[in-house]
């Protein structure tokens, strides 16, 4: 149960990215080196809010052999107190091309209590799409184990996928539409979709409140999730669309992720509503 809650959590940061087909991107990407994000994850059991975890992204900017790259990287903790629980220290972290954000090298390294894993991503574009690659090596518990599998565009990293959320083109969008989108994750592809509800205003813990564009994604129905529209995700209603706040009623109770402060936005955050 354990692992597939987090498991869970780990695709709520990425659900948004439906919006990834690129017929939705825009032409500009609404992020830049130097930008910086928490988020706090909170998690319900009966009346109790606990504090579980915060997640930390990062952007850094760099340029190999006259091409421009970004490092991205995702650290998630749980806190001392739910130490006593369950232990978490991952680090999810990919190199991409600046230009299309294609992912090039993707790494998660993951303590769980005793658990440790070590998996690793080679990403071979070629011009014909249908040549394209992703080699896996997976490092479970001391044990090495290799793979490989056909991908095209369109397909993308959990973390890749995060931070292409950011450039969707919102004009192409209409309320009520629903986007599909394809994730790459333990060598398998996900096919998922998600719908974007419309407007909203909201208020997070940081005291901020947000002008905000709400989707909610299918799910999959079984022992996290007993309704598929049992989760929702907004995002920044500005051109950095930053995801601000995302909710889940699980079978257990309910979890919820909060930004908390985000630094070095390429745009001003315009989606902050004066108090």
């Amino acid at each position: 149960m354990i692992r597939k809650l987090l498991f869970t959590l780990s695709l709520i940061f990425v659900l948004p990215s439906v919006l990834w087909a690129d017929d939705y991107m825009s032409d500009e990407i609404a992020f830049k080196g130097g930008e910086k994000a928490t988020y706090y994850i909170y998690f319900n059991l009966g009346p109790i809010w606990i504090h579980a975890g915060n997640v930390h992204f990062s952007v850094k900017e760099r340029t190999v052999k006259n091409e421009s790259l970004f490092d991205l990287q995702l650290a998630g903790y749980s806190t001392k107190s739910f130490d006593r629980f369950y232990c978490i220290r991952d680090t999810y972290a990919v190199t991409v091309k600046k230009e299309g954000l294609l992912p090039l090298h993707y790494r998660e390294v993951k303590h769980e209590d005793s658990y440790f894993s070590d998996n690793r991503y080679k990403f071979d574009w070629k011009e014909n799409d249908k040549d394209s690659k992703v080699y896996f090596e997976f490092n479970k518990r001391g044990r090495k184990t290799y793979d490989t599998l056909s991908i095209q565009r369109g397909v993308y990293d959990l973390i890749t996928s995060c931070y292409r959320i950011r450039s969707v083109d919102m004009t192409k969008v209409k309320k009520g539409q629903q986007i599909p989108f394809r994730l790459v994750l333990d060598k398998e592809i996900y096919n998922l979709t998600v719908k974007y509800c419309g407007e909203e205003t909201i208020k997070l813990k940081n005291k901020k409140k947000y002008k905000a564009l709400k989707f909610t994604p299918k799910l999959v129905t079984g022992d996290i999730f007993e309704d598929e529209d049992a989760m929702a995700i907004y995002v920044s209603n500005d051109e950095n669309h930053v995801p601000l706040y995302i909710e889940a009623k699980i079978k257990v109770g309910y979890v919820k992720v909060m930004l908390n402060d985000v630094q070095n936005t390429k745009y001003p955050m315009s989606s902050v509503l004066a108090k």
